[in-house]
């Protein structure tokens, strides 16, 4: 190969690097659409209270009760005391969980 052709070579090389980096522009800055989205995991993200308790949207106070207690049985930490130490720490998140929601719902529908 001579000379020229290594110039030639060069050059569109040149050229095609310039006309495809103006093509694809530069962005500094991350607009809005580049920030990832929220990626929690669906079982971390926070229920609402009557599907932690399991009962509908309008259950009256003796449903959220029944059902409070009915949960609470089932993840209540002294029933999986002598289990492993990961089903225990998930009852113990869990009773939180059912907690919390029979005191919002509790809040939303007073006795």
């Amino acid at each position: 190969m001579s000379t020229l052709e290594f110039v030639v070579i060069g050059a569109c090389l040149a050229i095609g690097y310039k006309y495809t980096s103006a093509l694809l522009g530069k962005r500094d800055e991350p607009t809005p659409d580049d920030r990832p989205p929220d990626i929690t995991p669906f079982f971390e993200r926070p229920l609402p209270w009557h599907e932690v308790l399991g009962v509908l949207p309008e259950a009256t106070h003796a449903e959220i009760v029944a059902a409070y207690r009915t949960r609470m049985s089932q993840y209540h930490p002294d029933k999986v005391a002598n289990m492993g130490e990961d089903i225990r720490a998930l009852a113990e998140r869990r009773a939180k969980e059912i907690n919390a929601a029979y005191a919002e719902a509790c809040a939303a529908r007073p006795a």
